[in-house]
């Protein structure tokens, strides 16, 4: 999936949890494919083979960690935990998407829905065709949704706190 549907993730855990800043969300939402870059930088990934950053078993343990790291800054459980869910939503939605996801280390033990492969999208060609056009339409559709969901719950916010100032 692209940065526009995994950042999606972050803006609707932002409508969820609106004290966690909107930049550690968007980060946590991102955080898989960031460090399929430093991987990659350093030969232990390739765009073939990424278990160190998108195996199921590693996207576990890095949402462990980066839920663990908003734990010991913000000190609430709830943050770590939105964080968590967060970090792994970018595995659950590369699994949606794509058929070859890694489970574990193991070559073969791969997996994944392939709605990108059903619809005809493909990144191997800079051609615009109907599988890119029905994936650039879903991946806009969430985020335009996850945005009101953010900006509706920040307003309800605004307005409770507007509503409790002493006269």
């Amino acid at each position: 999936m692209s940065p526009t549907g995994h950042f999606a993730m972050g803006f609707a855990a932002k409508g969820i949890e609106p004290a966690i800043p909107l930049w550690a969300l968007l980060l946590s939402s991102y955080a898989i494919d960031l460090l399929f870059f430093l991987f990659a930088f350093l030969g232990l990934d390739t765009m073939a083979y990424d278990p160190w950053s998108h195996s199921l078993l590693m996207a576990l343990a890095w949402s462990f960690l980066g839920g663990l790291i908003a734990f010991v800054f913000s000190h609430r459980t709830k943050t770590g935990i939105i964080v968590a869910l967060t970090v792994f939503s970018h595995w659950v939605l590369d699994f949606i998407v794509w058929e070859q996801i890694p489970l574990t280390f193991d070559p073969t033990a791969k997996g994944g829905l392939g709605l990108y492969e059903i619809i005809g999208f493909k990144l191997d060609g800079a051609g615009f065709n109907r599988g890119t056009f029905i994936a650039t339409s879903i991946e806009g559709s969430m985020m335009m949704l996850s945005v009101l969901v953010c900006i509706r719950t920040m307003k309800k916010l605004r307005k409770r706190k507007g509503a409790a100032r002493p006269v």
